[in-house]
């Protein structure tokens, strides 16, 4: 089981590259043939629409895959539920079409949100029996089935772009994405939906959570933003949520899509304790082994990161990253809980989770904003995700049967060797002379990146060596790496 998990883990983390690299060529390309109007206007448009999407995350598929034995009639249910919210919202999006061109004092809002409602009901008939893919942990199936969907996406939109020069390039890109979608479901996956409610109360019994969930994730997310474009400006805004968004790229880029595979995986373990126990804390000790000391790099090397890859003028944003960087780290470790519990067909606690840190968090920045700084805001952002890993963790043990101490002993290694890996950067910056250049700031970058990775390397194994040499996840983490490398030699050596 383990085996499988990280077989998931790796291909959600390469579909999350693909899909980052796409976009980067996407955007790149798109730059050069559209105008920054164009873009505008179909985030108008989208405004409207995340807030309608936001009222239908119900996310059955979550409790498909939570669920030890669905039955046909679950499939069914979840389906035609998808049919419904699908249909509604698309109702919803046509019937405020006109009133956003209003709003917005533009006409051509209307029939973009005709083209995109349209599409989102069409997507509706997405075929349910694609969950199986994550279900049966077929994530090789789940790559091909998101990367495809990606891929048409990418070249309707470049060749639209390309053909008419036109913002109908973008919203033909999202349709045509979605539609795709719904033809690859069926083509993947034999299982054929029917229209059924049998298991309507089932499933909302679960659903229902899930729902209040995402909107509680919404709330945090724009909360800080808010904050900050209250009380500091527009300025300051675009640097905190340019800061936030590098500062967050340990958590977005690397555990979200480990999660994703994770949570599949526990839902197969839920009967069998033990193992649930070994698996969480092993899974948790590797999201800390990797996440941490990218952590930790990033705030120890914002200045040259910005200056690199922003420019000097985004000077602001340095300090903003060096504390998100922290509070993401801390988001990462409670994120794997959260899959934990959803496995264990327990969202309540997600939601109490959850709660805690945006109560903490509006309190913490109510409190500090007085002092007048942007930083206040990203203080109380990383004083609420602390919050909310101490909320979770004594869960975490009840839920488990699980005693702090076995916790915290599989956590202190990479804890540790992150920390002198943190000030063995600190010191290296400290002793090199200012790089406010950019071919300075990338020199710093080349240096310090290696010299990082091979301080947190080795300080991991000495204190690997001096912990008896335990079975532990660095040494299967090790182990992987060394068996992936000698089988890619292998195979060059015998090929002619």
């Amino acid at each position: 089981m383990r085996r499988e998990m990280a077989r998931g883990a790796a291909w959600m983390v390469l579909f999350r590259l693909f899909d980052r690299c796409v976009g980067v060529a996407s955007t790149t390309v798109l730059a050069r043939l559209l105008v920054p109007a164009d873009f505008g206007l179909v985030a108008m448009a989208m405004s409207v629409i995340a807030i309608i999407e936001l009222a239908s995350t119900f996310s059955f598929e979550v409790a498909l895959i939570q669920k030890p034995d669905p039955a046909r009639e679950h499939y069914d249910t979840a389906w035609t539920l998808n049919l419904i919210l699908a249909g509604v919202c698309a109702a919803v999006t046509a019937a405020l079409a006109h009133p956003a061109a209003a709003f917005y004092s533009d006409p051509r809002l209307v029939p973009i949100m005709f083209v995109i409602g349209a599409a989102w009901f069409v997507s509706g008939l997405e075929n349910v029996g694609t969950v199986n893919f994550r279900r049966n942990m077929d994530f090789s199936a789940e790559f091909r089935f998101m990367a495809i969907k990606r891929v048409v996406s990418f070249a309707v939109t470049i060749s639209a772009a390309l053909a008419f020069r036109s913002y109908w390039a973008l919203v033909a890109g999202m349709a045509v994405g979605r539609i795709t979608g719904v033809i690859l479901s069926y083509a993947m996956q034999p299982f054929r939906p029917r229209l059924s409610l049998s298991c309507t109360r089932e499933l909302f019994a679960f659903s229902r959570w899930l729902l209040i969930n995402n909107i509680a994730g919404v709330l945090l997310g724009r909360m800080p933003h808010f904050f900050v474009g209250r009380f500091f400006g527009a300025q300051t805004l675009g640097a905190y949520t340019v800061g936030s968004e590098i500062a967050a790229l340990a958590h977005t880029e690397l555990v979200a899509p480990i999660n994703r595979a994770m949570f599949p995986g526990y839902a197969r373990l839920v009967d069998e304790p033990d193992a649930f126990r070994r698996v969480c804390l092993d899974a948790t000790a590797a999201i800390l082994l990797i996440v941490l000391p990218v952590s930790v790099g990033i705030a120890a090397l914002a200045g040259p990161l910005v200056r690199v890859l922003l420019g000097a003028q985004w000077g602001e944003a340095v300090p903003i990253i060096q504390v998100l960087a922290f509070s993401g780290a801390i988001t990462a470790l409670t994120s794997n809980n959260v899959a934990a519990y959803l496995a264990l067909g327990q969202p309540h606690r997600v939601t109490l989770i959850l709660l805690a840190r945006l109560l903490v968090f509006v309190a913490a920045a109510a409190t500090l904003v007085n002092t007048r700084h942007v930083l206040a805001v990203a203080y109380a952002d990383l004083v609420a995700s602390l919050g909310s890993l101490l909320v979770s963790l004594p869960i975490l043990f009840h839920a488990l049967d699980l005693k702090a101490r076995r916790y915290l002993a599989t956590l202190w290694r990479p804890l540790l060797a992150s920390g002198l890996m943190g000030l063995g950067l600190y010191l290296v910056v400290q002793a090199m002379p200012g790089a406010t250049a950019i071919g300075a700031a990338a020199l710093s970058l080349l240096i310090c990146v290696p010299v990082g990775a091979t301080v947190y390397l080795g300080c991991l194994w000495l204190l690997w060596l001096l912990s008896g040499q335990p079975h532990s996840v660095e040494l299967q983490i090790a182990q992987a790496a060394f068996g992936a490398v000698s089988n890619a030699l292998g195979r060059r050596r015998v090929s002619p």
